[in-house]
């Protein structure tokens, strides 16, 4: 029970900061389909996805090697040392490879501005990871809520005021990432912490033994999010592209919920020894029908949430929210099963899984795409994560064995899909049915949850009386 109180703890730490940058993002819509043509949402659509593909490359995935390592009870001198390494070469080979750039038309004019987006994200996540091995989640928290105020206020001044269109939404993001790159790199001098004397051969073999796998696998993962985009982007032009993107955003509350907990839960399982079956068990079980219920109120209210919050342009992106959401629901559960690879140092497993279902997004994407539009490419994303899903479920209880609720999900997410249906068609009744018989499904699990958050709760309360008492 100790084990799921600090994840408690981790995650309404890590919660609080990164559900503002949710909470900017959703208010700032507006601003955003008001300055950016759907073309032109497009456009930053594409720009953004590139340099998502791009930084697991650049950083040969130094930051989840560090947090691995350092959490896992090495010298944090020597991971240090080794990992900022990796992450210099992997940002000169970055620089050295930018003419490529040139033959793609709707990247090549922005890449003055790809270059510092990547290198200052790159650097920023090293640091931040650091941060987060060592446990300092309240400064890994801090940095998030700084990032995300500079770089809000900084894109309605280049947005609403100053009109800079795409290129001001690009730099933005980079001086938000610089900026608080900075402020991690005084916390963190790199100066004062790298060491040639503390580099060990072994050690760095063994750190690029466990991160070189997982680049394919950011890559996989960037196929099966972010590819259909291009494809979408080939066949059908920047307007569609933008509304598919601009769709992908309401959904998203249900990524980045999942990504919060599972900052802090990656913490938990590496540090529990004893009992990770139970863990596991119980954990899983509680987050299923948390992630059930937003992907829920997403379907029952992709139209109203479009019609208030965006332009008038962007209306048609409403049907593909539902569908949209489904895939984020299952999205969420394959990233915990992958846990159990980190846990058990078996990034190759999580390679061929997600090659599996990455093979499947491009076929599907090439089927569906050209004929069926962004619907295609919601369709696609969607029968892949429940590939994966598939995949993993079985195959993690060879390595953790606890239940992975296999045949309740399968049901789960048919029965969501069938209340998407109907929500486009706008018969919220039948689609509220639908969904509250799914929760009906999960009522264990619901318990479950309930029983959990109940245990936990008399810990956080003592805590905060001692605080009190403090003051």
């Amino acid at each position: 029970m100790q084990a799921e109180k600090k994840l408690m703890r981790h995650t309404l730490l890590l919660g609080g900061s990164t559900a503002l940058s949710k909470i900017a993002v959703f208010f700032l819509m507006p601003i955003y389909t008001a300055f950016l043509t759907p073309a032109d949402f497009g456009v930053v659509d594409i720009v953004v996805s590139t340099a998502v593909l791009l930084i697991p490359l650049v950083s040969l995935n130094a930051s989840e090697a560090v947090f691995r390592f350092c959490a896992g009870g090495e010298e944090e001198s020597a991971v240090f040392s080794s990992g900022f390494l990796m992450t210099l070469m992997g940002t000169l080979l970055f620089l050295l490879c930018a003419p490529l750039f040139r033959f793609s038309s709707v990247l090549f004019p922005y890449r003055y501005l790809l270059y510092p987006y990547v290198i200052a994200s790159v650097a920023r996540s090293f640091f931040a990871h650091y941060l987060r091995a060592r446990g300092k989640y309240g400064l890994f928290a801090l940095q998030q809520f700084f990032c995300v105020v500079l770089t809000t206020l900084l894109e309605l001044l280049f947005l609403a005021v100053l009109h800079l269109g795409v290129p001001g939404y690009l730099a933005a993001i980079i001086l938000g990432d610089a900026a608080t790159c900075l402020l991690l790199v005084m916390y963190a001098p790199p100066w004062k912490l790298f060491s040639r004397r503390a580099l060990k051969r072994d050690l760095g073999e063994r750190m690029l033994r466990y991160a070189l796998p997982l680049i394919p696998t950011a890559i996989l993962w960037w196929v099966m999010s972010v590819s259909d985009r291009y494809v979408l982007l080939h066949f059908h032009g920047e307007a569609v592209t933008g509304l598919y993107a601009a769709a992908g955003r309401i959904p998203a509350v249900l990524t980045l919920g999942v990504s919060v907990f599972m900052e802090a839960w990656h913490y938990a399982a590496l540090h529990e020894k004893e009992e990770r079956e139970k863990l596991f068990d119980r954990v899983y079980g509680a987050m299923l029908p948390a992630v059930t219920m937003i992907a829920a109120v997403v379907i029952l209210t992709a139209k109203p949430v479009i019609s208030h919050l965006y332009a008038t342009g962007y209306s048609q992106a409403a049907q593909y929210v539902p569908f949209l959401a489904v895939a984020s629901l299952l999205s969420g559960i394959v990233t915990f099963l992958g846990s159990v690879y980190t846990v058990k140092m078996r990034s190759g497993s999580s390679f061929l899984t997600t090659l599996t279902g990455g093979i499947c997004n491009l076929l599907l994407n090439a089927w569906w795409i050209p004929k069926g539009g962004a619907m295609g490419a919601a369709m696609a994303t969607l029968v892949s994560y429940y590939l994966i899903f598939i995949l993993r479920a079985h195959h993690v209880r060879l390595l953790l064995p606890f239940d992975t609720r296999l045949y309740k999900v399968t049901t789960a997410a048919l029965l969501l899909l069938g209340a998407s249906l109907f929500s486009i068609r706008e018969a919220y009744v039948v689609a509220l049915g639908i969904c509250i018989f799914v929760l009906l499904l999960l009522r264990k699990e619901t318990w479950g949850a309930i029983r959990l958050f109940r245990q936990m709760m008399p810990d956080l309360n003592k805590k905060q009386q001692k605080n009190k008492r403090r003051y």
